[in-house]
């Protein structure tokens, strides 16, 4: 028995305790039976061992049930079955004990065949102990050697079998020594083989890749070889039809006839072409054959396994500086033009020049090829059109051609060099010639039969290529004034054929999209068209430098400018989306779903993963970055979150550039010297502060001149204020709104100190300075600074309950007839200017009681063109009007901490009129100055003439078109968006140019002045619930369709006023005394423009609400004091 259990090398019951470990014999016999019959298990004829493996298996199976064999096969494992069962070993931990004791053998003899098993899974079975698993479960040297050592019984101190078994423990380890040794050797050897292998594996893949070029050249000249081919083929098959037609209408003989007319034919008649018998097609017109686009079948594929930021091919192609470039597929055609008046066009499969085009008398300053379609714009003022399909090329021309030629393509093998085109290869591609413009062309687009260009002359011209003509010419003259060259003069870069001290080009680039027009000017701003009605959709504020290039598609927009930015926009909001910064101006930019690729400098194109966040640099300026210079760097500026801005519905910037964050110290010397001063002085704020509150002993306050803290704090707010009418309002430099919003912190921190510190509280004065401080950083900069808005409302609500808090005591303490007479203070209702007569035939209909179905029934109905109407009952439930009502002055007053809060307040009858102007007041103020009726001077004043009289001699103010309760949540709070501004409404009904984009949620704003405030007739984008809160107001109304008798406003100092009527209703109804240079004459002639145009007119009381359709003229006169609500929905 111990011969046959020794034949399976396992020792036998009466062995001793010296072979309770399998022996090296034994160990090598076992494992020479399961490489056995591995190996003929992963054959390729295993089914054909199957009953060898069936019975190798069993005789395992038997041994492995005996008693001896199991106690063996434990040892081995170094556990034991109550281990094993306390373990709760999984089947992979034990099979990684397996594979840690299979031979090298095993791995040797596999056989090379397919089987299911990848190349690196078999080497990761071969080392098992280098996998997640293996690493879990492997077995350590230390471990085994504790087993020896808890196996044996404790011997007595100098014992023979101790002595025996430290011996044993020795050889062990210098066995497994030796063996790590042999290992170490192989591993290395293992490496240089892999190392090997890896050379040879590039070497196969640069030939595969050489095949797979050469596989391409092949299939760009078949290709061409077919379409040559379909060409003829279709010129054949036109000549069959047109003889098989001519075959029809011909009068056939019978036989006899053919035979008996035999012998009267000439002997050359059977000669003649059939081609000379055809009837002339001089006199007929020719039918305008189709455009044939040539598709290509087959795109190529071995630029995707060239290492991304790899140089594929260097063109040396021109012998100035390239000016314009584009191509129409990957390794297709792309044209070159460049300053040295040449225009190329190149096959980029077969790295050849195609030809040259001829026919601009001036360098090509843009173009774009598509379809083999050419549009090229010069600075002659001039567009052509080419077809590139005309061209007398051959792909399979020799390479031949001696010497070297300075334009072709830089090859490492002089031989490889392209021979130069043939000589008038271009000739017939010529199409047609536009010109209107009277300047250069510096910008061009065209998409199917729509091409839009524009131009040094400041304007964009829409042509239509299918009958060559220009349709509409868009001035954009109107627009901003063009951005100066003062952000630009630290850029090494300048427009090509312009000298550096010029500014760049107006329109830097263009981008047509079915009826859209995207359009980006020197100005920084980026302006959307509607080419239907050739208006302005939307302006996109945010670049400081000229935009040079964009890119849009039908969600986003990505603009490039010279102020070293990339900005992504949502044209659905028309908000900011994204935001990237770079070290050097953009020049040009293309951009897809994954990667920004911009050109940021003369020589670094820069790509820009936006999924992995990495970047690499293109171009020659690599090679200087690795010489020791900065390479160029790409950051992103902001999240979304701090970029977005809502836009202002009646105003062309939709948009902010102070979205654009900037850093002081590297933009403008002088904010960097402000930034430090600032700095200085919060250092000396925070020091008082320690001194005033004991936390700093060893210091005085007095060391520090309060006054002039005082003094500076002033200085730096004034000079960032005067930098805010240095800059167009929305492009104000980010950091001196900082600057000033910080500024204005300190001050309020300088101020509150000392008065806690000296009074315990703060005082009165204090309290209207500190409010004031934080408003006018709220309203003026948006609150722009690390503290940002949140901040600053937190703490003025703070403010506000400490504040009410201490009323609440004080009011306690006063007298009960000084309360009463203070609480009963209310808005006049009285309306001193009268109240026109309404017509009845015109009056707007009163209703209450609808539902949202109806009303959306109604506003939909006859086409979508609803009429104006009031509801009594939509505002029954507002706190405005119950237990909050804002008729009573001391209500508002506590709403707006005691009239300390500042509103911005329009001086002035009419934003249209001369000597109109805005103010930033308190609001208690604001009610002293403009609302409240001021006390009868005489008896006379007491009269209603005498105090209209009274109330005429003072100036009119007007908290107009205000988000007032966004700067004061508390008001907010009393009054509800109506049920109606959720319902489905329809679009503008005449011009859906006019159409804003649709807004989530209401936008609300606040109107509140006297008698005798006017909003002019206007039109808004938008349908508008008018909200009546206060007092009375009188509201006339024109539809849509009467557009041409409201004699729409021009623009105005670069202000889009079409939304606004020429029409004044007030001078013309002798409700206001006519403005200077108007006459009578003038009065007549506006009123007979009226003359039959459909009028709509209400007055509304406190509580009704007044339904203005997207679209409609209304004019706006406040018949009392009166508080309205308006809220705008789409």
């Amino acid at each position: 028995m111990a011969d046959q259990e020794n034949h399976y090398g396992f020792p036998d019951d009466a062995a001793e305790e010296d072979h309770s470990i399998i022996s090296t014999r034994g160990l090598e016999a076992f494992g020479r039976k399961v490489t056995t019959t591995a190996t003929h298990l992963m054959g390729p004829n295993a089914e054909s061992t199957a009953h060898h493996y069936q019975s190798a298996m069993a005789e395992v199976h038997k041994q492995l049930k005996r008693p001896t064999i199991q106690r063996s096969v434990f040892s081995m494992a170094r556990t034991t079955p109550t281990d094993l069962v306390r373990a709760k070993l999984s089947t992979t931990e034990i099979q990684h004990r397996a594979l840690t004791h299979l031979s090298d053998d095993l791995l040797a003899n596999i056989p090379d065949n397919d089987n299911s098993y990848s190349l690196f899974q078999g080497f990761q079975a071969s080392f098992p102990e280098l996998t997640d698993e293996g690493k879990k479960h492997r077995r350590r040297a230390s471990r085994g050697r504790k087993l020896l050592e808890e196996g044996s019984s404790t011997p007595e101190t100098g014992g023979v079998k101790h002595l025996s078994h430290l011996k044993k423990e020795k050889a062990a380890m210098m066995h497994e020594f030796e063996l790590l040794g042999v290992r170490k050797n192989m591993a290395s050897s293992e490496i240089r083989e892999i190392d090997n292998k890896i050379a040879n594996l590039h070497g196969m893949r640069r030939i595969i890749l050489e095949r797979l070029a050469g596989l391409e050249q092949e299939e760009a000249l078949l290709e061409h070889d077919i379409i040559d081919v379909e060409g003829r083929l279709e010129e054949a098959q036109a000549l069959v039809d047109e003889a098989e037609a001519i075959a029809q209408d011909t009068p056939t003989k019978d036989e006899a006839d053919l035979v008996g007319d035999a012998d009267d034919h000439e002997p050359g008649f059977m000669s003649q072409s059939v081609y000379e018998k055809l009837p002339s097609s001089a006199n007929s017109t020719p039918s305008r054959k189709p455009k044939k686009v040539h598709r290509r079948k087959s795109m190529p594929i071995l630029h995707e396994h060239f290492e991304a930021g790899s140089s594929i091919r260097e063109i040396r192609a021109h012998r100035d500086n390239v000016t314009a470039l584009d191509f129409d597929a990957p390794f297709g055609t792309m044209v070159t033009a460049a300053l040295d008046d040449t225009v190329k066009v190149w096959d980029l499969n077969a790295g050849r020049c195609m030809g040259f085009l001829e026919g601009h008398a001036a360098s090509v300053r843009a173009l774009q090829v598509e379809d083999n379609i050419l549009a090229t714009g010069s600075a002659d003022a001039t567009i052509k059109l080419w077809d590139l399909s005309r061209a007398l090329y051959d792909p399979h021309g020799g390479q031949d051609k001696e010497g070297e030629d300075d334009d072709a393509i830089a090859f490492e093998n002089p031989d490889d060099q392209p021979i130069d085109p043939p000589e008038g290869s271009m000739a017939d591609c010529a199409l047609f010639t536009l010109q209107a413009h009277v300047d250069e062309v510096t910008a061009l687009h065209f998409r199917g039969d729509v091409l839009v260009s524009g131009s040094a002359d400041k304007t964009l011209r829409h042509w239509d290529l299918e009958k060559g003509r220009c349709v509409q010419t868009l001035d954009v003259m109107w627009a901003a004034a063009q951005a100066t060259a003062t952000n630009t003069s630290d850029s090494s870069w300048r427009p090509t054929g312009r000298s550096q001290g010029t500014s760049a080009d107006f329109v830097g680039a263009l981008q047509v999209f079915e009826s859209a027009l995207a359009c980006g000017t020197a100005d920084g701003m980026v302006r959307l068209w509607d080419l239907r009605s050739g208006q302005v959709h939307r302006s996109l504020v945010g670049h400081t430098g000229a935009v040079t290039c964009l890119q849009f598609d039908d969600v986003h927009l990505v603009t490039g400018s010279l102020d070293r930015s990339v900005r992504i926009w949502d044209l659905r909001t028309g908000s900011i989306y994204d935001a990237y910064a770079y070290d050097n101006p953009i020049t040009s930019m293309m951009f897809d779903a994954r990667r920004i690729v911009s050109a940021a400098g003369e020589d670094v194109v820069k790509v820009y993963d936006k999924v992995e966040g990495r970047q690499w640099d293109c171009g020659a300026g690599i090679a200087e970055a690795e010489e020791g210079k900065t390479p160029a760097i790409v950051e992103r500026s902001h999240s979304s979150n701090h970029l977005k801005r809502t836009a202002a519905p009646h105003h062309e910037s939709h948009g902010s550039q102070g979205s654009h964050r900037q850093d002081a110290s590297g933009a403008d010397p002088e904010a960097t010297a402000t930034k430090q001063l600032l700095v200085r002085q919060a250092r000396l704020l925070t020091r008082i502060c320690k001194v005033r509150r004991g936390g700093d002993n060893g210091g005085d306050a007095n060391e520090v001149d309060s006054d002039l803290l005082r003094r500076r704090l002033d200085d730096i707010a004034s000079m960032a204020m005067a930098k805010f009418y240095a800059y167009r309002y929305d492009r104000v430099p980010y950091y001196w709104r900082e600057l000033y919003t910080d500024a204005l912190v300190l001050m309020t921190l300088r101020l509150v100190v000392p008065s806690l510190c000296d009074h315990r509280r703060i005082t009165d004065g204090a309290m209207d300075e500190v409010v004031e401080l934080l408003d006018r950083a709220l309203i003026t900069t948006g609150g722009a600074g690390s503290l940002g808005p949140t901040w600053i409302e937190g703490t003025l609500h703070k403010l506000q309950v400490w504040h009410d808090a201490g009323s609440v005591r004080k009011g306690a303490q006063e007298p009960p007839q000084k309360r009463q007479r203070t609480e009963s203070a209310v808005f006049a209702s009285r309306e001193p200017y009268g109240r026109p007569a309404l017509l009845p035939e015109r009056t707007c209909p009163r209703y209450d009681g609808w539902t949202l179905d109806r009303f959306e029934d109604y506003m939909n109905a006859e086409g979508g063109r609803p009429r104006p109407v009031v509801f009594t009952d939509l505002m029954s439930h507002w706190p405005a009007l119950n237990e909050n009502p804002w008729r009573r002055q001391d209500y508002l007053l506590s709403r707006t901490f005691g009239g300390r809060r500042l509103v911005p307040v329009e001086v002035g009858r009419s934003y249209v009129d001369e000597g109109w102007g805005q103010e930033l007041i308190q609001f208690k103020r604001f009610l002293e100055r403009y609302v409240v009726d001021a006390p009868p001077e005489t008896e006379d004043d007491a009269s209603s003439e005498g105090a209209a009289l009274s109330t005429r001699r003072r100036p009119v103010g007007y908290l107009a078109q205000h988000n007032l309760f966004h700067q004061i949540p508390l008001l907010r709070n009393d009054i509800r968006i109506p049920d109606f501004c959720w319902a489905a409404v329809p679009r503008h009904p005449t011009d859906p140019a006019k159409d804003q984009p649709q807004v989530d949620v209401p936008q609300l704003n606040a109107w509140f002045g006297p008698a005798r405030t006017i909003t002019p007739l206007h039109t808004d984008g938008y349908h508008n619930l008018l909200c009546q809160v206060v007092g009375a107001k009188y509201v006339r109304l024109y539809p849509p369709w009467c557009s041409a008798a409201m004699r729409p406003r021009p623009p105005e100092h670069g202000v889009d006023m079409s939304n606004t009527s020429a029409v004044d209703v007030g001078v013309l109804e002798g409700w206001d005394e006519p403005p200077e240079g108007m006459d009578e004459e003038a009065i007549e002639g506006m009123g007979r423009g009226l003359d039959g145009v459909e009028c709509w007119e209400c007055v509304l009381e406190p509580g009704d609400t007044l339904v203005i359709p997207i679209g409609w003229w209304h004019y706006v006169r406040s018949l009392s004091i009166s508080f309205s609500v308006s809220f705008w929905w789409n």
